[in-house]
């Protein structure tokens, strides 16, 4: 399949909220007077000085409780920033984060009013515990959950015409990009204790595209949500748990972090009978996969 989408990345996460599933990454709990969000980030960041992720979280609960002001270490503010626009969602609602005059911290600025920045927040939160509620109430397996997660985002994306869409725009339009699908899908995985990463990359023409990575069963997988989306409408599972080879067999090339280091190379076949799904169903932990030849093939997960 040709992409011809070229954007440009905007650093902030996306999420959306869908209606339907067919059929487990750092983070803490934390709680404002009215929701709760789990702080997390992408994995790409593991290795992140604990300050410099505690200088992270106290921005995000500053955003979670409209707070202007933060004190902090402003030798960590790189980082924390870094950490910020990648990984956290409601950064779509600040304008900007400085430092202060005396460099005693950082001063936010938000594109909303206190009321309407609560309200906004809060339906966030809402539509996103509605979709990890949906796919994950009562199930334990990772694998599971991710393919659940997969299945809920594709069937239900719609491509938005606004290339540089962001994840919290996203969720309130119901619409997104190959990026913002993929960080939507990272973000609901990282939510769940699953660690994922967010990968850019290049198609045959030099095109921008998004993709996924995840990790499950201590191997690294890809998952191509927006090229589900124009290949069958988002309800097979053609480009879930994909390998290094398969994105190279699909056109893409020059996989990066958003770190900018090179992608981890992905090589377990676990999935590899899914690139010949026609038609799939889940009975408890297994994945009956249905090929074009009508084969049925059991994975477990």
């Amino acid at each position: 399949m040709k992409k011809i989408i070229s954007i440009t990345l905007c650093l902030a996460l996306v999420i959306t909220l869908f209606c339907a599933c067919k059929n487990e990454s750092g983070g803490k709990e934390e709680t404002t007077k009215e929701s709760k969000v789990k702080i997390t980030y992408d994995a790409t960041y593991a290795a992140t000085d604990k300050s410099a992720v505690n200088a992270y979280e106290s921005i995000c609960n500053a955003v979670l409780d409209y707070n202007s002001e933060v004190r902090m270490n402003t030798a960590l503010f790189d980082d924390a920033l870094q950490l910020f626009y990648t990984s956290f969602p409601l950064s779509a609602l600040v304008s900007d984060v400085k430092l202060n005059e005396d460099n005693t911290g950082i001063v936010i600025t938000y594109k909303l009013e206190e009321a309407e920045h609560i309200k906004q927040k809060d339906e966030f939160i809402v539509k996103t515990d509605e979709i990890i509620k949906t796919c994950s109430e009562g199930v334990t397996n990772k694998a599971v959950i991710a393919l659940k997660l997969y299945n809920y985002i594709a069937s239900n994306a719609k491509k938005s015409e606004d290339e540089t869409i962001s994840c919290f725009d996203t969720v309130m339009k119901g619409e997104g990009s190959s990026f913002s699908y993929s960080q939507l899908y990272e973000y609901l995985l990282r939510q769940k204790d699953i660690p994922a990463y967010h990968v850019i990359a290049s198609d045959a023409v030099g095109a921008g595209w998004g993709i996924a990575g995840a990790e499950l069963y201590e191997n690294i997988y890809y998952f191509d949500i927006m090229s589900e989306v124009f290949d069958n409408g988002g309800t097979k599972l053609v480009f879930f748990g994909m390998t290094s080879e398969d994105l190279k067999a699909e056109g893409l090339k020059d996989l990066t972090f958003t770190n900018r280091h090179d992608a981890y190379d992905a090589s377990d076949l676990k999935f590899d009978i899914c690139r010949k799904c026609d038609s799939w169903e889940l009975d408890g932990a297994k994945l009956l996969v249905t090929t074009k030849n009508e084969d049925v093939v059991e994975v477990a997960l």
